[in-house]
């Protein structure tokens, strides 16, 4: 479960931070992109407000000028009045999208020829946690601003407490960090995104270490933890030595045991090798964490990342009854053993992220289809799943479990090497309401689902609990209302999903977290659309009402079809 938040981490910080109400709120300095921002028209944003300008442009400026979070807003700052209440920029940080407008409030006029209420309207995409973690949230947001003549000027008077971004300055002003958590049931590391805002190194290096003091954000909670127990915190600021390498001095963490004092020093080793710092000298208590080890880098842990194998270069795919790989020249042929020998009627397949276990969905003379388990080039075995409708196979990170839909139902089938395929617990009662599920996907690093339900696309953990069961925790919609009539998703990375939907936007990247998204050409794509497969470095594959097609990704690139494939493909990657 998530490590409970711990703001006492923050008075051992530098000085400076002690002023935060969170590491990624109110950042003390910008990343130099902070210099591109623009306006709507491509203008570069003043330094402050136009002299001679209106209430309802004091107020656009405000937001823009917002988006410079250096010395507390310090650009936005010069948009107050001298009479302004304290504004409290830290108290929080929306996140806009791009468009917005200002109108004067309706009760605007009984203000008086000095003073005037000006209305901000815009999309709220979601918030930051104190902790740097974006919380997709969107809704139509109103604020109200009152300002008022300064002499010749207006300036704004009262303001509600927070900061609101667009996130197009979001994105220039704070850089993404992965946060690495561990995942208590098999001592691995995932990556967990957050988001923070620094220059120097010293700085970034410290706001990382706090991140992993407050613990994983809402997507993880439950499936990874922090190793920081609730007494641990900064003994002294994160600094630099004289050799180079980034002094972290912990106290609250001498009753940790020897494995997990290895954990959390690769913890924080792999998360601030994220921030470009390649060496560090880990201390408790003025001693070294690791007592053989007093300095660690990237390299000591690399073995406890929780990563697939290496993945085929080429996909695989159902296409005529049979499982497929598909070559280097698009052609394709069938895989060795029963998957592609012709023994069944194969319908749907998926393959584990070692990519020597298969699990196909059979249809037999009688019309009802089974799951079958077996090594991918060998003899398959029946599972307890079959039902009129068997589909959205995905293997789990550990690849001895497999996941699937039957007649609407959520699945979960355990495949231990060397024994039988047994049904296993799992509670999907998070997804109750959302509508008939389409799709499944295990994120290949483990610790998140991404299921497509309803036609919308949702992610969740996937959360142990007793007696070998697993839940599937608090689910996160993914841009409701952007991506609509979802029909399959499939991670490109730990970070980012590929979304397939029969919409105007067929197919789409989207950040696991909901902050970013990117539409892909629809170039050569006919609806409606089946299937997606992605890997992280590989095309992704679609499959249309023509055929199986592929993208590579390039700035001029077009989906191409695949040669000789049906109408009735389904391509899938290992994982």
């Amino acid at each position: 479960m998530t490590g409970p938040r711990r703001r006492g981490a923050a008075l051992g910080l530098l000085a400076c931070l002690a002023v935060l109400a969170g590491c990624a709120t109110v950042p003390e300095q910008s990343s130099v992109q902070v210099l591109r921002q623009t306006r709507d028209n491509g203008a570069a944003v003043p330094d402050g407000p136009i002299e001679d300008g209106d209430p309802l442009g004091l107020v656009r400026g405000f937001v823009y000028a917002s988006g410079r979070p250096d010395d507390r807003h310090a650009a936005a700052r010069r948009y107050l009045a001298s009479t302004a209440s304290g504004w409290d920029d830290g108290a929080s940080l929306t996140v806009l999208s791009e468009r917005f407008d200002t109108v004067f409030a309706p009760h605007s006029a009984e203000a008086g020829p000095d003073r005037a209420v000006v209305r901000m309207r815009g999309t709220r995409l979601g918030t930051v946690s104190p902790a740097g973690a974006f919380e997709t949230a969107p809704r139509p947001v109103e604020v109200d601003i009152g300002v008022v003549r300064q002499g010749d000027h207006w300036r704004i008077e009262q303001l509600p407490p927070g900061a609101m971004v667009r996130l197009s300055d979001f994105r220039a002003s704070y850089r993404s960090l992965r946060a690495w958590f561990v995942d208590p049931q098999r001592g691995s590391l995932i990556a967990d995104t957050h988001y923070i805002s620094s220059t120097r190194s010293a700085q970034l290096a410290a706001r990382a270490t706090e991140v992993l003091l407050h613990g994983p954000s809402a997507g993880l909670a439950g499936a990874a933890v922090t190793l920081f127990p609730a007494t641990a915190r900064l003994r002294s600021a994160v600094t630099e030595s004289a050799d180079g390498a980034v002094v972290v001095d912990l106290t609250g963490v001498s009753g940790l045991s020897e494995r997990d004092r290895r954990l959390l020093a690769a913890q924080v080793t792999l998360t601030l090798a994220e921030v470009s710092v390649h060496r560090v000298r880990l201390l408790s208590d003025g001693e070294p964490l690791l007592a053989d080890r007093p300095e660690v880098t990237r390299d000591d842990f690399a073995g406890l990342v929780a990563a697939p194998d290496k993945l085929p270069a080429h996909p695989l795919m159902v296409d005529g009854g049979r499982v497929h790989r598909i070559g280097a020249d698009g052609r394709d042929a069938p895989v060795a053993g029963q998957a592609g020998n012709g023994s069944f009627d194969v319908v749907d397949a998926a393959a584990s992220s070692h990519g020597d276990r298969l699990a196909v969905v059979s249809r037999e003379e009688t019309g009802t289809q089974r799951l079958l388990t077996g090594p991918a080039d060998g003899s398959l075995t029946a599972t307890p799943v079959s039902g009129a409708v068997v589909t959205a196979l995905s293997w789990n990170a550990a690849g001895d479990e497999i996941w699937a839909v039957a007649d609407g139902r959520l699945r979960r089938v355990s495949v231990p090497v060397g024994g039988p395929p047994a049904e296993a617990p799992v509670d999907a009662s998070r997804l109750d309401g959302f509508g008939e599920i389409a799709d499944v996907a295990f994120s290949r690093e483990g610790g998140r689902v991404a299921v497509v339900a309803g036609g919308r696309a949702l992610v969740g953990p996937v959360v142990p609990g007793p007696d070998g069961g697993v839940a599937i925790g608090a689910l996160r919609e993914l841009r409701p209302g952007e991506l609509q009539d979802v029909v399959a998703v499939d991670w490109r990375s730990s970070e980012q999903l590929v979304v397939a939907a029969n919409s105007e936007r067929p197919v789409s990247l989207v950040s696991v977290d909901g902050l970013t998204l990117d539409h892909l050409p629809g170039t050569n794509l006919t609806s409606p659309l089946r299937a997606v497969a992605a890997a992280s470095g590989r095309p992704i594959y679609v499959s249309d009402r023509t055929g199986l097609w592929s993208y590579s990704g390039g700035d001029l690139d077009a989906w191409r079809q695949t040669v000789g494939s049906t109408t009735a493909a389904r391509p899938f990657y290992p994982g």
